[in-house]
């Protein structure tokens, strides 16, 4: 028995299922043996250009489960990037990570930034330079999560968190924030822990690069027009 799998378990599958009501894209990044799962979902709607999630389920090869999620608004919609993260043991939440990292000036940014004030965690991470460079000052990032009351705490802010979200993500504005997403992706993946982690359970390291160039952290280049991006990668 954990504790931690036995709750973060359920709560991702709730996540996953709370997105059915969008539409969902096939992914060719799925992998499923005797050592590991790798699974990824996306889905896109009115509201939110693209949202993914994925589950790395390696708990009896290297005693590891992580969770990733990203919704990335419209690039002419001012709210910020949702970003959640947590790395799981079987023992504690080893790195729990949660954002809404500012592309324009928006109320969605700015409620975070005054509503992350309320929560008190026992170990706080230091950030590197390149997350910095992108996530906010209110960004969720500790460690050591072992407790029931961190844990549930954990999980309903991203629950609360994630909903007002999805309620109010879609706005536009004649700006187009594609070079402050593009920034956010190229930051990202910066990031040496999140290629290392893979390969060390089995992802091949070319496979998950390009995984992390076309699905994981894309960037985009093209032209614009009634209000969507046309890509020209």
């Amino acid at each position: 028995m954990s504790l931690v799998w036995d709750t973060v378990i359920p709560f991702s599958k709730k996540i996953i299922s709370r997105f059915d009501v969008y539409d969902k894209q096939e992914t060719k990044y799925h992998i499923n043996n005797e050592n590991f799962i790798w699974g990824n979902y996306i889905f896109t709607s009115k509201t939110f250009r693209r949202a993914h999630i994925e589950i790395v389920d390696a708990r009896e090869y290297k005693k590891i489960w992580v969770m990733h999620m990203t919704i990335f608004p419209y690039f002419n919609d001012p709210s910020p990037i949702f970003g959640f993260d947590i790395v799981c043991g079987a023992n504690k939440i080893t790195g729990a990570f949660h954002d809404f990292s500012k592309m324009g000036e928006s109320f969605i940014y700015e409620h975070f930034q005054s509503s992350m004030q309320k929560y008190d965690w026992e170990k706080r991470r230091e950030l590197p330079d390149w997350a910095r460079q992108i996530f906010s000052p209110a960004m969720l990032a500790i460690s050591n999560i072992n407790s029931t009351k961190e844990l549930d705490q954990l999980i309903e802010l991203t629950v609360d968190n994630l909903e007002y979200y999805l309620y109010n993500v879609g706005m536009s504005s004649e700006h187009y924030y594609i070079t402050e997403y593009n920034n956010y992706c190229k930051f990202q993946k910066q990031n040496k822990h999140t290629p290392t982690m893979m390969e060390s359970i089995g992802v091949d390291s070319k496979i998950f690069r390009q995984f992390m160039d076309d699905t994981l952290f894309p960037e985009h280049y093209g032209t614009h027009s009634n209000n969507r991006w046309t890509s020209n990668n």
